[in-house]
């Protein structure tokens, strides 16, 4: 693994990246990013593999949704816009089906 700590932090290379972006780029992203939610936050597992479908620009990837309760709340979960709450309701609504 190309990786490396820097202060407190443990970050990725720019080599790992380019390895993730090389093996999508073939194989495409196998394992979901997993997304959870509820009204107040989200949290996502799969950065990553975000940041190089941005990069190789791709148009979809494959997501698994869950709600997720309102306390404990992670340490990394992000604030959750309302117009980004009913975006992710439709899909997770729409997966139930």
């Amino acid at each position: 693994m190309d990786r490396e700590v820097v202060g407190s932090a443990l970050v990725d290379t720019p080599a790992h990246l380019d390895r993730l972006a090389s093996d999508i780029g073939q194989r495409g992203i196998l394992v979901p990013l997993d997304l959870g939610f509820n009204q107040v936050f989200a949290t996502l597992d799969g950065n990553h593999r975000i940041a190089v479908a941005l990069r190789l620009g791709l148009d979809h990837v494959p997501v698994a949704l869950h709600q997720l309760p309102e306390h404990p709340r992670p340490g990394h979960a992000k604030p959750m816009a309302d117009a980004d709450h009913r975006v992710l309701i439709g899909g997770w609504e729409a997966a139930q089906r």
